[in-house]
């Protein structure tokens, strides 16, 4: 499964320099990341939500080109844009209808899509990354460091029980959910080369790779 983090953010807001970061992975490893202006910046186009939408946005054009054809999940940290994607708000603004849109067309591309809340600690590196494109554009340092750790998302081919305890054995703390075909597991892991491997060899062995 292909998961998607994005974020924004205007400051001041409205009406000040909005930015943007997104972030897309596959079974825990990098695919494409980006940061940047999410508008011209100190107009009346330049809001919060602008920002989150132009993040979306952003990677959605990314996973189009790629013409993925696995699930994606896209996760973010605001409330109003997730729910507005899932249907629950309705969309008033004249600012965001064309972004709404445009994440529609997007959507419609991708085989299986859907947008799922997360709080603000589990999106920390598109949060980061919206910050560094703020620190990038104003020539300040990052008003917050990047990332100490990472959000896993997987689903071994194997039964929750099993998984659960392999996952025990080798000293992880994580969630596993069983699922149609496997098991679901999420955890927050180190920012560090080596700290996905003990999971994927977890995974490798339970679904006989290995």
């Amino acid at each position: 499964m292909i998961l998607v983090h994005f974020d924004g953010l205007c400051d001041p807001n409205p009406g000040g320099v909005a930015t943007y970061g997104f972030v897309v992975t596959r079974d825990g490893k990098k695919l494409k990341e980006g940061h940047g202006l999410a508008c011209t910046p100190r107009t009346a186009q330049c809001t919060n939500n602008v920002a989150e939408y132009t993040g979306l946005i952003k990677a959605l054009e990314y996973l189009a080109g790629q013409k993925v054809a696995e699930p994606v999940e896209v996760r973010g940290d605001s409330e109003l844009v997730i729910k507005q994607l899932r249907g629950e708000y309705k969309v008033k603004s004249p600012l965001l209808a064309p972004l709404f849109r445009r994440v529609g067309e997007l959507a419609a591309k991708i085989p299986s899509i859907r947008f799922e809340p997360v709080p603000r600690e589990r999106n920390r590196e598109a949060d980061a990354l919206t910050n560094l494109a703020y620190a990038e554009y104003v020539g300040q340092a990052p008003r917050a460091p990047l990332t100490s750790t990472m959000s896993v998302d997987l689903v071994f081919a194997a039964p929750r029980d099993a998984v659960a305890a392999a996952l025990r054995r080798a000293g992880i703390k994580a969630t596993a959910t069983a699922v149609p075909g496997g098991t679901r597991v999420q955890c927050d892991l180190p920012a560090e080369a080596d700290a996905l491997r003990p999971v994927l060899q977890a995974k490798a062995r339970l679904e006989g790779f290995a």
